[in-house]
């Protein structure tokens, strides 16, 4: 069975595996909720050396991170040295 993709930890994963160090904790998560509270709105930023980097919104703050996630390690890979 293989194991589910988890884009948090893909991103976090490639992050601590970097030849200059371990990065991880360069990347700060912005949330913001909006919305009634039976229909909520997640917005979730992922920012690394003062760059937002991936923008993720959804129902639950979970799967706003995750769609934030994606786009960082999107945008973390494409702009690799």
């Amino acid at each position: 069975m293989s194991e589910a993709r988890d884009p948090v930890r893909d991103l976090n994963n490639y992050l601590q595996g970097q030849r200059c160090g371990n990065l991880a904790g360069e990347l700060m998560w912005i949330s913001m909720r909006q919305g009634p509270g039976h229909c909520p709105v997640y917005h979730v930023t992922a920012v690394f050396r003062g760059v937002n980097i991936g923008i993720g919104h959804g129902p639950s703050l979970g799967s706003a991170k995750q769609g934030a996630s994606v786009q960082a390690l999107e945008y973390l890979q494409s702009n690799a040295s």
